[in-house]
């Protein structure tokens, strides 16, 4: 029998008679990332790159460039190698570009992992190298983005892919895939919003991404199992300035290192300076 398949019929038992202890022990192994090991790809990568220490115990990548400085957060499990074709594309048109590694991944340090967390590693690299003309979050770097830029990160464009709407939302489809029984749910979530300081409620992506108002760019593929595309337009109904593309078939990881993603994401970081180049240009000839 699968593992996960014999967890979740445990837990539909001793849910009801132990549920602090199940919630105890499913909010831990929520916020404990994998430490996946590198590919070969990913090691071309870190020679490509400068790799770049800051905040003590943080880590990111810096494809140096004369252009203005991109921020990329990627999600959870995940860390910086694994945007290199987003930052390739976006260096390929002149940016700076930035790739964190959050806590617990990639060769960042820390003691615990959790958007918030995430979020904290973006306000510390906005200290260290900002200030960014825009930022990218896929999936929890996404939800971290929106939390920072409440928190006063500003940047002038903003995508986030593949991103969830709300943090509880998320709790409660965890909890709905582990069979956790309704009191363990509960007593769950409270571990969860225990760890990370607030209640799960008050994170909601566009709720927090609209307080700040960038032009934002909603990336989020039809197909996504892991995060429902329909949290795409849970995120849309809170933001005047956004633009949402709903490619069918990339999923929720391979979308990061897809080409016509990375050039999407090119075109709308370029287009405004594109914009304000040709002004200029036309102020300059105009007797």
């Amino acid at each position: 029998m699968n593992p996960i398949t014999l967890l979740r019929m445990q837990n539909s038992v001793l849910g009801h008679l132990l549920p602090a202890t199940v919630a105890r022990r499913h909010a831990r192994m929520f916020l404990t990332p994998r430490q996946l090991p590198l590919k070969e790809w990913e090691l071309a990568t870190e020679k490509q790159a400068q790799r770049l220490n800051f905040a003590g115990h943080l880590s990111a990548l810096r494809w140096a460039n004369s252009g203005p400085r991109i921020l990329l957060m990627h999600g959870w499990e995940s860390r910086a190698t694994h945007m290199a074709v987003i930052a390739n594309a976006l260096v390929a048109q002149g940016f700076d570009v930035f790739a964190l590694d959050a806590p617990l991944h990639g060769q960042s340090g820390g003691n615990k992992s959790n958007p918030m967390e995430f979020a904290r590693a973006i306000i510390e690299a906005d200290i260290a190298f900002g200030p960014f003309y825009g930022a990218l979050g896929h999936s929890m770097g996404g939800a971290a983005l929106a939390i920072a830029s409440a928190q006063g990160v500003q940047t002038e464009r903003c995508v986030l892919m593949s991103s969830p709407a709300s943090l509880l939302d998320v709790l409660k489809g965890f909890a709905r895939f582990m069979r956790l029984p309704a009191a363990s749910t509960a007593h769950f979530i409270r571990c969860i919003e225990a760890e990370v300081g607030c209640p799960a409620g008050e994170l909601h992506s566009g709720h927090l991404l609209s307080q700040s108002s960038p032009v934002t760019l909603l990336i989020h593929a039809q197909n996504d199992i892991e995060i429902p595309s329909a949290s795409v337009h849970a995120i849309r109904q809170h933001l005047n300035n956004a633009e949402v593309f709903i490619p069918p078939a990339l999923g929720h990881r391979k979308i990061i290192r897809d080409p016509m993603i990375a050039a999407r994401i090119q075109q709308f970081f370029s287009d405004e300076l594109i914009q304000e180049s040709e002004t200029e240009h036309g102020e300059e000839i105009v007797p």
